[in-house]
């Protein structure tokens, strides 16, 4: 017993002494409460942007490439700086734990020499860079992009280049089916278009539904859905090898399947750039 309280007294001078090292936080600067200070850690300066853009990583590609989005909205960085022994890779393997635990999707994370994580709750997203024994936390508030009013070739082009997805509005179904309805005439013809004219693409063709039916019905729905639109594409000119399809039924909805608006907004096609081909 005499040992371990000598082992928990050397301990807690040990992390005493570490924080002793450090100033106290910067003045004026709030913590964040998305990720609070990690242990160990100071606040040393803060700043605040209307209007930001930043590109951030969402995801890896196949080869472990970044694959980015671009984000705007008013922003608020926080720098830290922890104490001696904090490296990048502990910075992101506490930041990832903190960020899940206060219910954020982690969708990007690198740690060696630097570190990086990019997570997302809703349209509050959450950005942190880490390098030696320090890091800085980017919390941005987006301005969701008004995906509804795109209807034509180049203005999905420009949303798959900024954001790396599209959802398509204008691509319907009859409930419960899979067969194209004739009214999507148009958005495919766009979608050959903007594909045609972008011939080093390959996309995955996403299909989401509501939440009405059974969760497997659903899945199984939207998984013919998606490759009914594939083969509408690949029927207009567009080779099979750049395209991907996915049924991800009612898991991803972007609004409450409480109303009829919200429900017509879940049910809907997805377009997700996936690579550049070789």
């Amino acid at each position: 017993m005499s040992r371990i309280c000598n082992l928990l007294s050397a301990t807690l001078f040990a992390a005493l002494s570490l924080i002793a090292q450090l100033p106290r936080d910067a003045k004026g600067c709030a913590d964040s409460e998305a990720l609070p200070k990690l242990a160990l850690c100071r606040i040393d300066n803060c700043e605040s942007k209307d209007n930001d853009q930043r590109n951030v990583a969402v995801r890896e590609k196949e080869k472990g490439e970044p694959v980015t989005a671009a984000l705007d909205g008013d922003s608020r960085s926080i720098m830290y700086e922890c104490a001696v022994g904090a490296t990048p890779a502990s910075i992101v393997q506490e930041g990832v734990a903190g960020l899940r635990a206060a219910g954020f999707s982690v969708l990007y994370q690198f740690q060696e020499v630097e570190g990086a994580i990019t997570a997302r709750k809703n349209d509050f997203w959450v950005l942190l860079d880490a390098a030696d024994r320090f890091y800085t936390l980017v919390e941005l508030k987006a301005a969701p992009p008004d995906f509804e009013s795109i209807t034509e070739a180049v203005g999905f082009a420009d949303a798959i280049e900024r954001y790396g997805h599209v959802p398509v509005y204008g691509i319907h179904f009859p409930a419960g089916r899979a067969e194209l309805l004739p009214d999507s005439a148009s958005a495919l013809r766009e979608l050959a278009a903007m594909l045609e004219a972008h011939p080093d693409w390959r996309l995955r063709i996403e299909s989401h539904t509501d939440n009405f039916g059974g969760k497997m019905a659903n899945m199984t729905l939207s998984a013919r859905r998606a490759a009914a639109v594939a083969s509408w594409l690949v029927g207009n000119g567009i080779k099979r090898i750049r395209l991907e399809t996915a049924g991800l039924g009612e898991t991803r909805p972007v609004a409450n399947n409480s109303a009829e608006e919200g429900r017509a907004k879940n049910e809907r096609i997805e377009l997700v750039r996936i690579s550049a081909q070789q």
